[in-house]
């Protein structure tokens, strides 16, 4: 048997081979099993080592520039200079290295946050595990909508089908069975097996682990596969096209510095190195390594939100959302159903009692009612307990529900009548089962009873029960004729008589649907049918026969206390919200009110009439739908095509397996990390940890946030690197002296700027990040409102700096007048920081320390400039003397006027040069496009 493939072996065998046991193995042999088996992973693509991180600082075409004028100080006997260029350059590789070095960390981080779930059997008891701690010998509980964590052997299966085109090739679903197959087949053809990386698409069942990580088929391909290399987002190829832009206008400013120095006879060599100094001055090359610290970051931050980014593109994505179409259950609501009231024989009995614990009672018409007595009711709460995949648990005190929340709330209102399922299960055991799927929308069991007759339950939606009952629970005094089934029995070996469905009884429940409906209440039907022993299997005909309409339950999932607010927070963010339930409409109409959905001339449709739509009809109607109800999976695929038709970007929540085209047809997919399936999180962008709709409008605001930060560095560096080139070209045209060295100019731009840079991407939100819409995808990084606002700032820079050379050198020596430069220049961009917080706010208003970074980065390079000029290895190098305490305070006089002019222009003229007032969204009304 040991040569034996698993597929050959009947369970029991596997089980034996395995040495582990339907009720799983304990975690004392789990644990063993783990050191010797090693983790389930599938070996990936090699880490980034430090040492490849730090060594990719290095290939870069400016450091090759600087690089190669560093040899040809070296060869022209300037040893000091090309020493001190080399330490640049190294300096400048550190931070880079420090910079992604704790990007690619944070990252990593993430991608563990969102690792797989598997749920095992331990002790008899379902248990939720991370995906790698499984082991061979683990029994594996499976669902449709799961991913398949390792390879397995089919153990039991309920219409259970799997989608197994990552392995195969081939998209047809295979359904599984238990049984022991021929040796010789192919992966395809094992069909009870289920493989490492497929997906279960229907049904359910259980299968014990036979293979993890690299030995399972999937581990296989991979040692045969190297993975691939980091994604670019669109927003990183569009700063590299900006930098593309400046590298070319900063050689022609280089080469025109050259040319003019040459017509002034300046020394050839010093112009060289000018010329490179400037070059590399202009160029932002660490804005890469900041933008890719400022993702990492935001979405560390979105993770303290619960939001898991799985795509980068995503987090640039969300400041432009113009349209949030949410589920309501779990996510607008506290997913916490409880059932408040149980229509049957004509009649409504309220249930007492909120949430998961089984504690309250049962009232009819004010009076306390025993459930017990009322065999209608027992037999209604025995249908809705049995057919019932959930589990009701009690830990520490706190009840949970494992498994959907609608069905949680049957449990729970079962157990308050003192029907609890593990009595349950044993006294009426399943045969037989078909799970509820969004296209039939029921449910049914087939069980045998104590006196070995044969149960068939079926729950779903009540239009579609009704429609398949022939008969319904009646009391004795019942209108119409006997039903043919009989009477039925109920759990305590009452009696009840069923009577025909009549067309008059059939518009009661339909009546009763919807006043419950009207509540706010989500309405179930239930039907059973009692048959003879013989009956193993539900069949089409069963189902067709002679149900017996029980009655409706009507639950209720409160809205979350915080879902109105964030409605409210994103409708003034210009983010349109769109509800889409699988509720009846009257439902739906009530819980849009209760969230203020209803504005304006926005309203509620259903399923069927989108389906009557077409695709013109629905994209002409689709912005003002308020709610979806009755939606199935195609239906919201419908509305994210017509939306998307209309110029939205559309984000759109699934948790299902039939909702992962929806997710990625969406521009944002959003997937619920409690109840969503592995299939959905796969198409998703992004994961929900809490399912709340809040925390996708706080992704919005970090998203925002996080194109904000970007775009400040951006325009930062492009102020003080444009006010260095005009105080060179100035000085130069003007026939002065150069006014800063290249080592200088080269200290500024790699080691003054490094530290306020990395602390600016850190800018938290101002809290005004949502008071205005979305930034349109294609709004470019620099807009025209900002080429003027730097060459305002870069214009202050170079007169004051060149103000103060030229006051030194009359009042001193060409050293001296250099060092003030190089001082004022240095601080200028120390003040600027503060004017870059924000373009349109007074650093006062925003607050002066509330972003700690750029405090202690201000400070870090201060000391850093301070050390320049006043200690004497770096006096040496850098050619700098020492300044008098007057020295300095002209230094900060004249550099604090870029602060001063910017506050007043802030307070003044705060739209001067086209600004709109907006802490994300500073654009232009006449953008220059950088593609």
């Amino acid at each position: 048997m040991d040569g034996t493939p698993w597929h050959a072996l009947t369970p029991e065998e596997v089980l034996q081979r395995l040495e582990s046991r339907p009720e799983g193995l304990d975690e004392a042999e789990a644990e063993r099993r783990r050191e010797r088996h090693g983790p389930n992973t599938i070996r990936a693509g090699r880490r980034v080592s430090p040492a490849r991180i730090f060594l990719a600082q290095f290939t870069s075409p400016l450091i090759y520039i600087l690089l190669i004028a560093a040899g040809i100080s070296f060869a022209a006997e300037h040893g000091l200079d090309g020493w001190v260029i080399l330490a640049i350059v190294i300096l400048n590789a550190l931070i880079g290295f420090f910079q992604e070095y704790r990007a690619e960390r944070a990252l990593e981080a993430l991608r563990a946050l969102a690792a797989p779930k598997a749920t095992v059997i331990r002790g008899g008891e379902p248990v939720e595990i991370d995906a790698e701690q499984l082991v061979p010998g683990d029994i594996l509980a499976i669902a449709a909508g799961d991913r398949v964590p390792a390879d397995a052997r089919v153990l039991e299966a309920a219409n259970l089908q799997s989608e197994e085109a990552a392995l195969t090739g081939e998209s047809t679903p295979t359904r599984k069975h238990t049984h022991a197959m021929a040796p010789d087949l192919s992966l395809g053809e094992r069909e009870n097996m289920l493989f490492l990386g497929t997906t279960v698409v229907t049904g359910r069942g259980r299968a014990v682990v036979t293979a993890t990580g690299m030995e399972t088929e999937m581990g296989a391909i991979a040692r045969e596969v190297e993975s691939g290399g980091g994604m670019q987002t669109p927003l990183q190829r569009k700063l590299a096209g900006l930098g593309g832009r400046l590298g070319i206008a900063a050689i022609l400013l280089a080469v025109l510095l050259v040319i003019v120095g040459l017509t002034h006879d300046l020394p050839l060599q010093e112009l060289f190195f000018m010329g490179v100094a400037a070059a590399v001055s202009f160029i932002p090359e660490g804005l890469p390594a900041v933008v890719t610290v400022v993702l990492a970051v935001g979405v560390q931050r979105m993770v303290r939100r619960h939001a898991i980014i799985r795509k980068l593109p995503a987090v640039e994505t969300l400041g432009s959302a113009t349209f949030i179409c949410t589920d309501k259950t779990g996510t607008l609501t506290k997913n916490e159903m409880t059932v408040r009231a149980i229509w049957l024989r004509d009649e409504e009995i309220r249930v007492e009692g909120e949430g998961y614990a089984p504690e309250g009672g049962f009232r009819q018409e004010g009076e306390r009612l025993e459930p017990a007595e009322d065999s209608g009711l027992m037999l209604l709460l025995l249908a809705g307990a049995l057919c019932n995949d959930a589990c009701l648990r009690e830990a520490e005190g706190r009840w949970s529900i494992a498994g959907d929340p609608t069905e949680g709330a049957l449990l729970v209102a079962a157990a308050k009548a003192g029907l609890t399922r593990a009595e349950l299960s044993e006294r009426y055991p399943r045969l037989d089962e078909i799970p509820f799927d969004p296209d039939t929308r029921y449910m049914a069991t087939l069980h045998a009873g104590p006196e070995d007759e044969r149960w068939l339950f079926v729950k779903g939606a009540p239009e579609r029960v009704l429609e398949m009952s022939a008969c319904i629970a009646w009391s004795d005094e019942g209108e119409g004729e006997a039903c043919p089934s009989g009477e039925l029995q109920a759990p305590g070996d009452e009696r009840l008589p069923a009577r025909s469905l009549s067309p008059d009884a059939r518009t009661r429940v339909q009546e009763a649907n919807h006043a419950l409906a009207a509540e706010a209440l989500r309405v179930l039907g239930f039907a059973c049918r009692r048959l003879p022993p013989e009956v193993e299997k539900i069949t089409p005909e069963l189902l067709d026969e002679g149900l017996v309409f029980l009655g409706l339950a009507g639950m209720i999932d409160p809205p979350r206390p915080e879902a109105r607010r964030s409605i409210e927070t994103a409708r003034r963010a210009g983010i349109q919200v769109m509800m889409i339930t699988g509720d009846h409409r009257i439902t739906a109409r009530a819980i849009a009110a209760q969230l203020d959905l209803l504005h304006g001339d926005r309203d509620v449709i259903d399923g069927k009439e989108i389906e009557a739509m077409t695709d013109e009809e629905l994209e002409a109607r689709v912005e003002r739908i308020a709610a979806c109800a009755r939606a199935e999976p195609g239906h919201k695929l419908r509305i994210v095509k017509a939306l998307q038709a209309r110029g939205h970007i559309v984000a759109m929540t699934g948790d299902g397996v039939n909702d992962a085209p929806a997710l990625k047809r969406a521009d944002i997919g959003v997937a619920m990390g409690i109840t969503g399936t592995d299939v959905a999180k796969e198409a998703s962008e992004m994961i929900l940890t809490d399912d709340n709709f809040a925390s996708i409008v706080g992704a919005v605001e970090e998203g925002r946030s996080i194109f904000a930060n970007i775009r400040r560095v951006v325009v930062y560096l492009l102020g003080t690197n444009s006010g260095e080139i005009l105080t060179l070209m100035a000085a130069v045209i003007a026939g002065y002296p150069l006014p800063l060295l290249p080592l200088q100019l080269l200290w500024i731009n790699l080691v003054t700027d490094g530290a306020p840079t990395v602390a600016l991407s850190q800018e938290p939100p101002h809290g005004r990040v949502l008071d205005e819409p979305p930034r349109p995808t294609n709004a470019p990084i620099i807009s025209r409102a900002l080429v003027f606002r730097v060459a305002f700032v870069a214009l202050f820079m170079a007169a004051g700096t060149i103000g103060t050379f030229i006051w030194a050198w009359r009042n001193g020596d060409l050293a001296l007048a250099r060092t003030v430069a190089f001082a004022t220049m240095s601080v200028f961009q120390l003040f600027n920081i503060y004017n870059t917080r924000s373009l349109t706010d007074s650093v006062f208003r925003i607050g002066l320390w509330s972003n700690r970074w750029v405090t202690w980065g201000v400070l870090f390079s201060a000391a850093l400039l301070v050390a320049a000029i006043h200690i004497g290895f770096l006096q040496t190098a850098l050619r700098t003397v020492p300044l008098t305490l007057g020295q300095w305070g002209i230094v900060v006089l004249v550099s604090s006027t870029v602060l001063i002019a910017e506050e007043i222009r802030k307070r003044v003229a705060p739209r001067l040069f086209g600004l709109e007032i907006s802490n994300a969204h500073e654009t232009a009304r006449a953008p220059i496009r950088v593609r």
